[in-house]
């Protein structure tokens, strides 16, 4: 027996069998009359938002937002209401909205918002997927990205792309900007004498005594084996040399690796400058504290040296 010739009309399905899809699917759904006041909601918002469909239904859309979000949604709302678009999408790998339990807490959602109608008006549905455990994975991804696996401070990548925006900030602003290079003298000697487990621990150790002089808005990185630097924002090449020297003099008096059951004497080096031109980049900093660095490392080491101030930035 032949195959049935096609009719060119879609099946349909009943009534009974959309509303089991519907109230049975994992995303949540939610249908919004034309005043952001809910008139449905599946299973599955239930649990997202830990109430119930009675709780929910009759109450403002608004209601599942945190606060400080309820204004800018009923703007968005209006907007939508009035666009040109059936559907719009909000939440993907980078962002998100955000929805408020019953709890208080706080959860990330992905959201498919359809325009349609019924005889009362129009109608919003709101399709909802929770976002959160994804998100919270992307950011832990991101963190790690960003972080030097062994000091748990910023990588070299993490510090170049935000030292960057901040040096360009302060030279809008005409605040100097400082930067610092440390390099631990002899490390080397300390991994072929002693074993890598021990150079970790130095490099661990030196990096928490970096973190005792940080304030907030600076920058500190590790720029690569035991080199690492720290950007100082809104701080003149005196001040930060004073920074340096008070590491320099804190590597000297502390002991390194009782933790590995040794007693290490250590000492530091440091190249300091400060931006002087608001043509300047962070490679030119960079460089320049370097140069500063090899003057410190050839003078004997143990040594801050500052690079030369240049002329300030003209008015």
């Amino acid at each position: 027996m032949g195959h049935q010739p096609a009719t060119g009309k879609p099946s349909r399905l009943d009534a009974e069998v959309y509303h089991k899809i519907v109230a049975e699917m994992e995303d949540g759904i939610i249908a919004i009359d034309a005043r952001g006041t809910i008139q449905y909601c599946n299973h599955a918002v239930e649990t997202l938002f830990q109430q119930t469909a009675a709780d929910l239904v009759g109450k403002p859309v608004e209601a599942l937002l945190p606060p400080r979000y309820r204004q800018i949604h009923r703007h968005h709302l209006v907007g939508f209401m009035e666009g040109q678009v059936d559907r719009k999408y909000m939440g993907s790998r980078k962002s998100f909205i955000v929805g408020h339990r019953a709890d208080g807490a706080e959860i990330n959602l992905g959201a498919t918002i359809l325009r349609t109608a019924d005889a009362k008006g129009p109608v919003f549905i709101a399709v909802l997927r929770d976002l959160t455990e994804r998100h919270g994975y992307q950011h832990e991804l991101e963190r790690l990205a960003n972080t030097d696996p062994l000091s748990g401070i910023n990588n070299r990548r993490a510090f170049t792309s935000l030292a960057s925006r901040e040096l360009a900030r302060c030279q809008k602003a005409r605040d100097p900007v400082s930067l610092i290079l440390f390099d631990l003298d002899g490390f080397k000697a300390i991994n072929d004498g002693f074993g890598h487990e021990v150079g970790d621990t130095v490099i661990c150790e030196f990096a928490n005594t970096l973190k005792s002089v940080v304030h907030s808005g600076d920058l500190l990185a590790r720029w690569g084996g035991e080199e690492f630097v720290l950007m100082m924002p809104d701080t003149d090449l005196s001040r930060c040399g004073s920074v340096a020297e008070m590491v320099r003099a804190n590597v000297e008096s502390r002991v390194f690796g009782a933790a590995n059951g040794v007693s290490l004497h250590l000492t530091v080096s440091g190249g300091v400058t400060c931006v002087a031109s608001a043509t300047e980049g962070l490679d030119d900093m960079i460089r320049r504290a370097d140069h500063a660095l090899y003057a410190a490392k050839s003078g004997g080491r143990n040594r801050i040296v500052a690079e030369t101030a240049l002329p300030p930035i003209a008015a």
